[in-house]
């Protein structure tokens, strides 16, 4: 029995390493747009972290001639608002700087773009939403915006690709859970909108009423998903929208929480979604803790399936330096040198902990993000507890 089930799990698991080699084809083809339309970029910001000086440097260098950006902070004193006023200083028809309120049935983030709706105007034929972490390369708008100008989509979404830049083991097994999600294949069906990187028409954003259904709302991108795929929208994620977003944790209870809160929001807006997750993810960690336990029993069966999964980690990871090079070349293979070497050893460590995170969320209401707790009942059900400070 134990072996029949190993064997069948070390399938799945060459299973996905083919998918990661199968996502590294044709990337990095050059993106061609017919006509340029205006573009307005949404952008919540929250503090002066280490990400935020490299995102705006990359920002505003796009290969894109017809954008504008809406920076949206929830107060005056936020410690990014000097940053975000040298930008508007260097560049006041491009810039735009909003201050939203402290509201206590919504989260921050919503409530900070739902402000910067207000700043839109009819020349806005593109709306984009983006997070202050990524660092985008300079055809970043040129391919978010493609699908739709090509008509293929109603809404566009890239994926975080992470960056540890701490060597902490923490962060590299966040680093390993994030990269299983960004190298999925690009399905209808699996395709979700990440905040961090979303375009949509103006227009078809309006009509959706999304300034009403983000009301109360703690996930702005699960909770556009839903409204999308209830219209019947296309929603296309380009495999070449991975957005580098470089990272630093405070060790496993950061990154406890920072899991935990993702499965919970799932689980909240897109039931069916977590379900699907928890179980693939429970029968991966399933087969790693019984082929390890069954090599500390000397099983040869159980040694023997642990070696060649151990062995296709390698390959995967082969894979994953493959997408890298393609992507962004020497300079970015050495910036993610350190957890290609390590992900097949975290790899498994990760998949253990993402599957106990998933089932410990099932019941789970609370989390604090961004200095700010909150209880989530529902989409659209939301309460501020406590706000830091």
């Amino acid at each position: 029995m134990l072996t029949s089930f190993l064997l069948v799990w070390l399938v799945t698991q060459a299973i996905g390493v083919g998918l990661v080699w199968l996502f590294t084809v044709g990337l990095g083809r050059p993106v061609v747009l017919q006509r340029f339309p205006r573009v307005a970029i949404l952008v919540p910001v929250k503090g002066h972290d280490f990400e935020l000086d490299e995102f705006l440097a990359r920002l505003f260098e796009q290969d894109y001639p017809a954008f504008r950006v809406i920076f949206a902070v929830e107060a005056a004193d936020d410690p990014a608002v000097s940053a975000l006023e040298k930008c508007r200083a260097l560049a006041p028809d491009r810039v735009t700087l909003v201050v939203a309120l402290h509201l206590v049935d919504e989260g921050q983030k919503t409530t900070n773009l739902r402000a910067a709706l207000a700043e839109l105007s009819s020349d806005d034929e593109i709306l984009v939403l983006a997070d202050a972490d990524i660092w985008p390369e300079r055809d970043w708008l040129k391919r978010l915006i493609a699908p739709l100008v090509e008509g293929t989509a109603d809404l566009v979404s890239g994926f975080p690709w992470l960056v540890t830049k701490d060597r902490k083991l923490a962060s590299y097994a966040l680093t390993s859970m994030a990269a299983s999600v960004a190298t999925i294949p690009r399905l209808p069906l699996l395709n979700a909108a990440w905040g961090g990187s979303i375009a949509i028409r103006r227009d078809k954003f309006m009509a959706l009423g999304m300034a009403e259904e983000w009301r109360g709302t703690l996930s702005e991108d699960l909770q556009l998903t839903n409204v999308a795929q209830r219209a019947g929208c296309r929603i296309v994620a380009p495999r070449e929208l991975l957005l580098r977003t470089a990272i630093r944790t405070d060790g496993f209870g950061d990154v406890t929480a920072q899991v935990r809160r993702w499965y919970m929001l799932v689980r909240v807006h897109m039931p069916a979604t977590y379900g699907l997750t928890v179980a693939a993810v429970s029968f991966s960690a399933a087969g790693w803790i019984a082929c390890l336990l069954g090599a500390l029993a000397l099983r040869l069966d159980a040694l023997a399936i642990l070696a060649a999964a151990l062995a296709l980690l390698v390959v995967r990871a082969a894979g994953r330096a493959r997408l890298v090079r393609r992507l962004w070349g020497k300079a970015g293979l050495a910036e993610n040198m350190g957890y290609l070497r390590l992900d097949p050893l975290v790899s498994p460590l990760a998949t253990v902990m993402s599957a106990a995170y998933g089932w410990s969320a099932l019941w789970m209401t609370r989390t604090t993000w961004a200095g700010i707790t909150y209880d989530i009942r529902g989409p659209q059900e939301v309460r501020v507890l406590k706000r830091d400070g």
